[in-house]
């Protein structure tokens, strides 16, 4: 069964109201959660820019605490995460057709809602209050009747009942847990799968469709589940500074909890913690990555004195990981379409003490590289993100065909580029983050008929949730 890619349309777009025409400014300085949160939402509702790529460019007016901040990412990460679950609810307590609702107030009923039916610590009162108090700082003291008058009709709604699997009155907030409302919001889940986990899960219908029958309905839930709740991270070590045993030990006198993961070099943290804070760090004993990610580097398994490529490189996590596994001995050419992110790669790369790494410019649709032939080359092609769709919130809603073939058209240039580069003896690594065949399997089997000489050797295919990221790698000799 082949995966599905939905139509592009960003769900605000979708709606009609004339938005830009009642544009909010962006203050010079971000002094509370809830406002960074709600211009974060209204810049991706406005533009399609990613939270992270707003974060960055107002990373100087921020004037909050860490606790603040951490709430303002808690909360813009959930409603472009949630958002079709959040637009159930509040739909159902409208009396007027949502097209007449102005967008930055639909954004504001949102971030309202979520707060309300996803987040235990806040009380209800206070997401109300703050909620109706934030329309009045953005100037739109009109707003403040109906966002009152909306949040108090869900508070209405909400019970203290809980269930354990899927009900149509019941939302999911962790894998066996289910906030109950007092009426039916959401499709029968016995009925109509597909619906309800679509509305519940905030998942456009037809990943819904396509994942329960090729998944069947227990593991859909699991991994819609997986994508919309925060997940364990993974430390790799830098096996130049540390071993793994080592590293360990040092992080559990510091009274973190950790334990080692399945690749030989990660370490699973047990609970959130401030990792800029966390011993090592600085000393470049570390380096944050999926599990999932970690197989690529291993997959191709790097020897020193080796020449290696890594082709799409920023911002240098699967790099430095390479240069690791090569013990910094040989050349490593890493090469990515502009300066901002090779300047990312080479910053990781001088925390961790590597040496071994040349960046270098190329155009996306030719590489001037000299004549050089790599004993290994990792291709980690740009993807649709299927396999990373919980920590990349705005994935979920990108894609369409077009955009599909266009990637594919990419994946398959990059496979034909690196093997022009490719020693006769060498070996080459293909992944993603993806876990759509279209991209991955199907589309190597099809670039290697033109490479008769060339074999598949080994794959691994990442199930999301099993127990990391979605993924898949190739190695080819």
């Amino acid at each position: 069964m082949r995966s599905v890619i939905v139509k592009k349309k960003n769900v605000w777009q979708q709606n009609a109201a004339a938005a830009e025409a009642d544009e909010l400014p962006i203050p010079q300085y971000f002094r509370s959660a809830r406002e960074l949160a709600f211009f974060l939402v209204e810049e991706y509702r406005r533009s399609d820019q990613f939270l992270s790529d707003s974060m960055q460019q107002w990373e100087r007016r921020i004037d909050l605490s860490s606790q603040d901040w951490r709430l303002a990412m808690e909360i813009s990460i959930g409603v472009v995460r949630r958002q079709l679950t959040l637009d159930t609810i509040i739909e159902s307590q409208l009396t007027r057709p949502r097209e007449k609702v102005e967008a930055p107030l639909w954004t504001l009923l949102q971030i309202g809602v979520y707060q309300l039916v996803m987040l235990d610590q806040i009380p209800d009162h206070a997401a109300v209050s703050e909620t109706v108090e934030l329309a009045g700082k953005l100037h739109r003291v009109r707003w403040k009747k109906m966002v009152n008058a909306i949040l108090r009709s869900i508070t209405r709604l909400t019970t203290d009942e809980q269930a354990s699997a899927p009900q149509s009155n019941a939302i999911p907030l962790s894998a066996d847990r289910y906030r109950c409302f007092s009426i039916g919001l959401f499709p029968s889940p016995a009925a109509d799968p597909a619906g309800y986990l679509a509305k519940a899960f905030s998942f456009p219908q037809p990943i819904m469709t396509d994942w329960l029958a090729r998944f069947g309905l227990q593991q859909t839930m699991q991994m819609a589940q997986w994508f919309n709740q925060r997940n364990k991270l993974y430390l790799r070590i830098n096996q130049l500074q540390t071993t793994r045993e080592d590293l360990l030990a040092e992080l559990q006198s510091e009274g973190i909890q950790v334990s080692p993961g399945d690749e030989p070099q990660a370490i699973r943290l047990e609970e959130p913690v401030a990792i800029e804070n966390l011993v090592g760090f600085s000393a470049g004993k570390f380096t944050i990555q999926d599990q999932s990610a970690m197989a690529a580097g291993n997959l191709l398994n790097p020897q020193p004195e080796e020449t290696v490529w890594d082709m799409c490189a920023a911002p240098g996590t699967k790099t430095t990981h390479l240069a690791e596994l090569m013990f910094n001995r040989g050349t490593l050419v890493a090469t990515d379409v502009s300066y901002d992110r090779l300047e990312k790669i080479e910053q990781n790369a001088s925390r961790l003490g590597l040496t071994c790494i040349e960046t270098q410019l190329v155009n996306q649709s030719e590489t001037t590289l000299s004549e050089v032939q790599f004993d290994a080359i990792l291709v980690d092609a740009p993807c649709s993100n299927s396999g990373v769709l919980g920590k990349r919130p705005e994935a979920r809603w990108r894609l369409d065909e077009v955009s599909l073939k266009e990637l594919n058209q990419i994946q398959r240039e990059l496979l034909e580029r690196a093997f022009r580069y490719l020693k006769p003896a060498g070996r080459l690594v293909y992944s993603t983050c993806s876990f759509d065949p279209r991209e991955n399997e199907e589309l190597l089997q099809e670039v290697l008929q033109h490479y008769p000489d060339r074999k598949i050797v080994q794959e691994n295919r990442h199930i999301p949730g099993c127990p990391c990221d979605g993924g898949y790698q190739a190695l080819i000799q």
